[in-house]
């Protein structure tokens, strides 16, 4: 098979299922999570590979338990024994993608069932080994991907090796309420602002987010030797320069009239919302970003696919 290909058909059949689907990390090929399921895909015909996804378990952290992936292995090779996975042969995949095409069209959802069905005869049953997994890294509060490695290197437009790095940030959501009177002025502080700002440089980040409100923040296991920077600016500091920030937006100047015998004179007065009319919420979170390694080396993130003009790492060729 050509693998990359699979692998991506694949990924298109998860993702019409409404999975949330991540690059894997050479162990598996995908990763895919659907509320509390998660599922680790395979596509390889090679006896080794598939004798050794057959007999690793793989885990995630959900809250505080861990909960047990299902493992879908894709395979043409007939011979093949998987046990303890769901397989797909290239008539599964001939189905499945053909219900993912006609679901799209409809923009509807597929309704796929995973089951595991014994699909391959012959030989005694196989002992599985339960070794202990650890093939993933610390688990991290992460801002989606929707970039895989192969559209990365397609972006940076080389080939080379790839690297995980994870960039700190705070995600915040700010609100302002309330009314101030001022003589027959009346001032509204109602506001609404999220964003991302970078924990290591204190900037607010150029993603394209509409609404960083709306992101789907989920914690995450992530690849061993993943490196994963450390943020620098302290949270608190960063509420405090955001509601000043906000504080000063939401100032109004209003000119009032003073009237001393014959004569009118006019003043500016500065109305300020108080600390009870500021509230801002704040966490902190992992944004993912895939590095490649060629000719040059070039770091893109990984949420809406935009090269990085400021490199987190030494040697980064800055676009």
């Amino acid at each position: 098979m050509i693998h990359n290909r699979a692998v991506e058909i694949v990924r298109n059949i998860l993702e019409s299922a409404s999975y949330d689907v991540e690059e894997g990390d050479g162990l598996i090929d995908l990763s895919a999570y659907y509320d509390d399921e998660c599922v680790v895909v395979l596509c390889s015909d090679d006896s080794g590979k598939i004798d050794e996804f057959n007999k690793k378990n793989f885990t995630f952290r959900l809250d505080d338990e861990k909960v047990a992936c299902r493992k879908l292995l894709f395979t043409m090779n007939s011979h093949a024994r998987a046990d303890n996975c769901i397989v797909w042969g290239h008539q599964d995949l001939s189905k499945f993608s053909g219900q993912a095409a006609v679901a799209y069209i409809l923009d509807q959802s597929l309704a796929l069932e995973l089951k595991k069905e014994e699909r391959f005869n012959g030989g005694p049953e196989q002992v599985t080994s339960r070794p202990t997994l650890d093939d993933y890294g610390p688990e991290l509060p992460l801002i989606p991907s929707s970039i895989t490695e192969e559209r990365a290197r397609q972006i940076a437009g080389i080939n080379g090796e790839i690297r995980r790095i994870y960039i700190p940030h705070y995600l915040y959501q700010f609100t302002g309420s309330g009314e101030k009177q001022f003589k027959s002025h009346v001032i509204d502080f109602n506001a609404k602002e999220s964003g991302l700002v970078n924990a290591i440089t204190g900037t607010v980040a150029s993603l394209e987010i509409p609404d960083p409100s709306a992101i789907e923040i989920k914690n995450r296991s992530v690849p061993v030797g993943s490196k994963i920077l450390k943020p620098e600016k302290d949270k608190k500091a960063m509420e405090y320069e955001i509601i000043q920030s906000m504080k000063e937006k939401l100032t109004r100047n209003v000119r009032v009239s003073k009237t001393e015998g014959d004569t009118i004179s006019y003043e500016d007065i500065e109305v300020s919302p108080g600390e009870e009319n500021l509230d801002i919420k704040m966490e902190l979170v992992y944004l993912p970003v895939i590095q490649i390694r060629g000719s040059k080396v070039i770091e893109i993130e990984t949420f809406s696919g935009n090269i990085l003009k400021e490199p987190v790492d030494d040697g980064v060729e800055l676009l």
